[in-house]
């Protein structure tokens, strides 16, 4: 989290500042997330997290609890921000799925404009020659 928060600092020009973080269990080695989140509240970084039920064969299909109880870590202790959330996966081999869910949902609603302010030509690739984007052409 830390890394990834120096990482957008480090590049300004970012116009959305988000994080992904996925796991199939808690922190265990290095800083606690619960201090680093605590650290970028107030940043205009959001975090959000996908979280994978990853369930041990001697012991059957535990992914049901596993995951909830993963989810309301990654809720407590790592997702940060107005719009951030926590994405399941049942396993890794629903982990496809998840990350498309999870990418649809963090871009849904991004609308991107651009009006020109005068009228402009675009060599495309020198393929077509100029290509003029001004509509009174």
């Amino acid at each position: 989290m830390r890394y990834g928060a120096e990482l957008l600092a480090a590049h300004s020009e970012c116009w959305r500042r988000t994080l992904d973080l996925s796991g199939d269990g808690k922190h265990n080695v290095g800083p606690n997330p619960r201090d680093i989140r605590t650290s970028l509240q107030g940043s205009d970084i959001t975090i959000n997290g996908l979280v994978i039920g990853a369930d041990n064969p001697s012991q059957g299909d535990t992914r049901h609890v596993e995951v909830g109880e993963l989810s309301a870590y990654y809720r407590a202790w790592v997702i940060l921000g107005p719009d951030a959330f926590v994405e399941v996966a049942l396993g890794f081999e629903a982990y496809e799925e998840a990350m498309t869910r999870k990418l649809i949902r963090e871009l849904d609603g991004l609308v991107l404009s651009w009006t020109p302010t005068a009228p402009r030509s675009v060599d495309i690739a020198d393929l077509i020659g100029p290509v003029s984007l001004d509509p009174a052409q």
